[in-house]
């Protein structure tokens, strides 16, 4: 690259970059002499200038398709500071005691766009591959624009909603680990020609033994209300007091480490005081959760685990006695 006055722009626009960067990597959560409340509009506002920012990279890169069209460049590059310098205000509006959660949700992907804006500059300034640069810039602004929070609550679901997902692919690995089986020596079922394509990756492949199979299929039941409470809690979180959202959202954070340690204890090689220990784990977390929402469901909930985790004790003891029998 040559043209003075287009390298010119490239380093004033990455030094506002870095500049709101640095204001959001450094700044507090939130001031405690902030105000409580934020523009109603405010979140219609960041979608409306993620959209715009979105459009000016897409222009940037067509701007840069040989021969460089260099003032229309240099235009996108003065638009793409105004709008990320925008965007740093409406982040720091943001930042009050009652939306906490918002603020960080729209800081934290502010950032990684910033981030992504800044390396796709040097690119730029580079001659690199600004094409795959540019949908890199893409991905990062789909990620906060897409389902965007406009308020706290729906910030809160947001991030529930990414934790449904992880337990619900716990709940999946479970499921899968009862569908394997294994043979009298037991080994896991192979292939016909006496390979299953696991030992090449040294990656395992060991099934759950009858026993094993027989314990983690009794503890099915509890997990499976477990996942089906967390899954449920969404419907109440409008009931909460705000003040209660960050403690909320703590137990989810807690609900999601427990179930992903019950379901690595159903794993081969299954140690009985561990998963019980874990069972429990999960469980307490649970009643915690649902001791903070007051519906009729909840109260049915609740006595169901308590029936199937009677049952569980049942099958517990039922399978350590046929095991000393053994």
């Amino acid at each position: 690259m040559t043209d003075p006055k287009l390298q010119k722009a490239l380093k004033e626009c990455q030094k506002t970059v870095l500049t709101s960067l640095k204001a959001l990597t450094t700044s507090s959560s939130f001031s405690s002499t902030s105000s409580s409340d934020i523009p109603p509009a405010l979140g219609d506002v960041v979608g409306q200038l993620l959209a715009q920012l979105r459009q000016s990279i897409t222009a940037l890169g067509l701007s840069f398709n040989p021969p460089i069209t260099v003032d229309a460049a240099i235009q996108q590059l003065g638009k793409i500071s105004e709008y990320i310098g925008k965007l740093i205000s409406c982040v720091l509006l943001a930042c009050t005691p009652s939306t906490e959660l918002l603020a960080e949700e729209w800081k934290g992907g502010l950032i990684s766009v910033v981030e992504e804006t800044n390396k796709h500059i040097q690119v730029l300034d580079g001659n690199g591959d600004y094409l795959s640069s540019t949908g890199i810039v893409w991905e990062s602004i789909d990620n906060l624009l897409n389902d965007l929070s406009k308020d706290e609550s729906s910030a809160l679901k947001r991030r529930w909603k990414a934790h449904q997902s992880t337990v619900k692919d716990a709940w999946q690995e479970f499921k899968e680990l009862l569908e394997s089986t294994s043979d009298v020596d037991g080994r896991h079922d192979e292939d016909e020609d006496g390979e299953d394509g696991w030992d090449e990756l040294d990656l395992g492949g060991e099934a759950l033994s009858e026993e094993e199979k027989k314990r983690a299929e009794g503890a099915k039941p509890l997990l499976a209300l477990h996942q089906i409470l967390h899954s449920t809690i969404p419907k109440f979180l409008d009931q909460l007091n705000q003040n209660d959202y960050r403690r909320i959202l703590q137990i989810s954070t807690d609900f999601v480490n427990a179930y992903d340690n019950a379901v690595s204890s159903m794993h081969p090689e299954q140690d009985e005081s561990e998963i019980e220990e874990a069972l429990l784990e999960v469980e307490e977390v649970s009643r915690t959760m649902a001791g903070m929402i007051d519906d009729k469901s909840i109260d049915k909930w609740t006595e169901r685990l308590d029936s199937e985790k009677k049952k569980w004790e049942e099958r517990r003891l039922d399978l350590s006695s046929l095991k000393d029998a053994i």
